[in-house]
């Protein structure tokens, strides 16, 4: 049975790709970590592992010890934060440890983690992107205020979730978001008169063989409705952007719609919040990447289904001799909980 490490079961990332993992038709054995002995995801695998914040230093050496205890096959990233660090180590990791991590590279994470840097890249690729500006770069601000036209969206250059965002309505607003010192990006505020857009997109060898593309509705920053309503015109421009910056496996890409193109004004170089809602679709992009990777199916575009999700609460119970086991031990094999879905019947 292949073993799979999934980071982050405490992040929604983390425990959309646990979820996925436990409705594959395949069966894995499934270890997770995390900082916390309370993370909600640690019930959906088979063993479960507390490791340090991934800022300290001695986060990937914890990582490590476990890879090579647990003989882990593949490596799924679960948040943000451990992105560069898996990055900038997965060559050296596949080459000591035999281990696949999930992740591209150093230069496409830098992108994707950065706003300027996406609408930069975007620009000198010739792709729409969002007109922008630095808020130190005074000729920058000055030449969005002549080619766009207010409203502005101050965002900062590494923000998600909609954390931190300023509407910027007049002069008075931009004159004080750049008085004082800051990580914001000024953009020009695309419209939504066609929604907004997800798109997941898997690219192995250099090609994007599989894109799943949903409009969406955002609460606090997260996609809580997603719709599918026929084949999406954009997929050709969203595929052609996730090939032109070297995306090596899962990407994320948000988008609205201007002049009848697709503006990227996020990327994320990793699977997404709303990797499990594309299975309710027809497509489970972590088991497909998963039978790429062992040689058990060629990636391919997946038939889709159309339809609406509708995001809801539900909740696990957990016993408390599991969850002072693990805090205690730091790890635990064969942690369950009780689930409560949405509906009881």
């Amino acid at each position: 049975m292949k073993r799979i490490l999934v980071t982050g079961a405490g992040a929604l990332l983390g425990q959309g790709i646990l979820r996925s993992l436990n409705i594959s038709v395949n069966a894995y054995y499934i270890i997770t970590a995390d900082p916390d002995y309370r993370a909600q995801g640690h019930s959906l695998g088979d063993k479960a592992y507390l490791i340090p914040m991934a800022n300290k230093p001695e986060y990937l050496d914890v990582v490590e010890d476990i890879i090579r205890k647990e003989q882990v096959d593949v490596v799924f990233v679960g948040t943000d934060v451990e992105l560069p660090l898996f990055a900038e180590h997965k060559k050296r990791l596949e080459k000591e440890l035999k281990v696949k991590v999930i992740v591209s590279s150093p230069e496409v994470i830098a992108i994707a983690n950065d706003k300027w840097l996406t609408a930069q890249f975007l620009k000198e690729h010739g792709f729409p992107y969002p007109h922008s500006a630095l808020t130190t770069d005074k000729e920058g601000i000055e030449r969005l205020r002549n080619s766009c036209p207010y409203p502005y969206i101050a965002k900062p250059v590494d923000g998600a979730r909609s954390k931190g965002i300023k509407i910027i309505e007049n002069d008075k607003d931009l004159e004080e978001v750049c008085s004082y010192k800051n990580n914001l990006v000024v953009q020009e505020m695309l419209g939504e008169e066609e929604g907004e857009y997800t798109a997941g997109c898997m690219v192995v060898d250099g090609k994007c063989k599989a894109i799943v593309s949903l409009k969406r509705d955002l609460r606090d920053g997260n996609t809580y409705r997603a719709y599918r309503e026929g084949d999406n015109p954009y997929d050709s421009t969203i595929c052609a952007i996730a090939e032109r910056l070297g995306v090596e496996g899962p990407a994320n890409f948000q988008y609205r719609i201007k002049d009848g193109k697709p503006v990227v004004f996020e990327i994320n170089g990793r699977f997404s919040g709303t990797t499990p809602l594309r299975y309710m679709f027809g497509f489970n992009e972590v088991e497909a990447l998963l039978n790429h990777i062992f040689g058990e199916a060629e990636m391919e575009q997946p038939r889709l289904r159309d339809g609406a999700v509708f995001r809801t609460w539900s909740d696990i119970f957990v016993e408390p001799a599991q969850l002072k086991r693990l805090k205690e031990e730091g790890e635990l094999e064969g942690y369950r909980s009780q689930y409560y879905p949405f509906l009881s019947k």
